[in-house]
């Protein structure tokens, strides 16, 4: 079987995830990395009610899907606030209750949980399909990305692409393709690539080859090696463009240089049958001998890989929720950053130790609470954050949640100035005199 996400081989009458990449396949071969597909996958092989028990089921997606960690989140919330049980206890009911408790459940993640409408409803879709409780309920349209960009106007490049790598890993792409075409206009190398593979695919509902050859472009000579290779395949298959192999090689061998395994495995086999230039078997050799072992060990060599463990899932430092909280708040939606900004802040992650504080402070996406906030911002100056630091002089000075203390708020504004916040260094002064 082919695997959907890397391209490489593997037996599947052995195992049913790819040997390379552990991503997990369906037996019709299709990869499973969305909610319904990984839910699915774990009731039809260790029975539906073990979704009635969340900590086994996170344990099981932690081992078995160890890089899908958006699944896992969005999972262990529809199982927390109870969506299995409420569906398992429906089933062999009407249609019109099944959809009912759905839409219960639905309410109930939006308003207790604080999870967006969109990805709540996903989320108990995908729970009532693991559970074959046939449901139906309707969601509201997303709002064009045209439209939200009138709304944000964001205007940085930066947050624009990331803001389509995150509607790209939702499978929303028509905003995907959006964001990255309003990066890649500013030069984005990065999001320049994606509107050529978008381009390319049809992605977005808009298939252009001749334009996608020319984002492509525009990227390699950006240096993203990936875009190098694509630039070299067109030229090497004459597509959208005419045929130039020795245009071809040099692509191919500039996105080599910088270590691209698809790119190597060209140069190797153009050396190898002498395809662009004249024959060489020991230039081909030394090529090869730059991919990583695991391309150059047989697959039948390999121990068998139901006697290894798998590995163990990378600790949770809180970044990626802090990015989602900072994509959500692009989106305008408070309660979900908010969500995401405590996550990420239990975890430890200083800075969204500070936002979370601030949308307690503020009252933003969650109930105002300044005592609440006082002590996260606590905890985020004690990392040494010179916004959090500044926050609890402002605090101190204010007598905002704290008893008044112009000594505290001085201390405090010191801090932040040493560590390079300027609006507390003109605090402190102005205190001074």
């Amino acid at each position: 079987m082919v695997c959907g996400k890397c391209g490489r081989v593997f037996d599947d009458s052995k195992q049913d995830y790819c040997s390379y990449c552990k991503t997990v396949h369906t037996p019709q071969g299709e990869p499973v990395r969305d909610i319904k597909g990984v839910l699915c996958y774990i009731a039809e092989r260790f029975g539906e009610n073990i979704l009635l028990n969340r900590r086994r089921t996170d344990a099981l997606i932690a081992d078995l899907f160890p890089k899908e960690n958006s699944v896992r989140r969005l999972a262990y919330i529809a199982l927390y606030d109870g969506c299995a049980q409420k569906l398992w206890a429906v089933r062999g009911k009407p249609f019109e209750v099944r959809s009912a408790a759905a839409a219960r459940c639905v309410k109930s993640l939006r308003d207790e949980i604080g999870l967006k409408g969109r990805a709540a409803a996903t989320a108990v879709e995908a729970v009532a399909a693991a559970l074959k409780c046939d449901i139906s309920f309707k969601m509201d349209a997303p709002a064009p990305a045209a439209e939200t960009e009138s709304r944000k106007n964001i205007t940085d490049s930066a947050e624009q692409y990331s803001l389509g790598r995150h509607f790209d890993r939702v499978k929303d792409y028509d905003k995907a393709l959006y964001w990255f075409v309003q990066s890649a206009q500013q030069d984005c190398a990065e999001a320049e690539y994606y509107v050529g593979f978008y381009l390319m695919e049809g992605r977005g509902g808009n298939q252009d080859v001749k334009s996608a050859r020319e984002w492509f472009l525009r990227a390699a000579e950006n240096g993203i090696p990936a875009a190098q290779y694509m630039t070299g395949y067109f030229f090497a298959e004459g597509i959208a463009c005419e045929l130039n192999e020795a245009y071809a090689f040099e692509w191919f061998l500039k996105a080599a240089k910088q270590g691209y395994e698809e790119a190597i495995k060209v140069i190797a086999l153009c050396y190898e049958t002498g395809t662009f230039m004249e024959r060489n078997p020991e230039a081909a050799k030394r090529w090869r001998s730059l991919l990583p072992e695991q391309q150059r060990t047989e697959p039948e060599n390999m121990p068998p890989e139901e006697e290894t463990e798998p590995p163990e899932p990378l600790p949770d430092d809180g970044e990626e929720d802090y990015q989602s909280a900072r994509r959500c708040l692009a989106e305008k939606d408070y309660q979900a950053a908010a969500m995401f900004y405590r996550h990420a802040a239990e975890l430890g992650h200083a800075k969204a130790q500070c936002s979370y504080g601030k949308c307690l402070y503020l009252g933003q996406g969650t109930e105002k609470n300044v005592y609440a906030a006082y002590s996260w911002f606590q905890k985020a100056a004690a990392q040494g954050l010179d916004i959090a630091q500044y926050n609890l002089g402002v605090m101190y000075l204010k007598g905002t949640g704290v008893e008044k203390n112009r000594a505290e708020a001085k201390k405090y504004f010191r801090m932040a100035a040493e560590n390079g916040h300027a609006e507390a260094a003109r605090v402190l002064e102005k205190l001074g005199n």
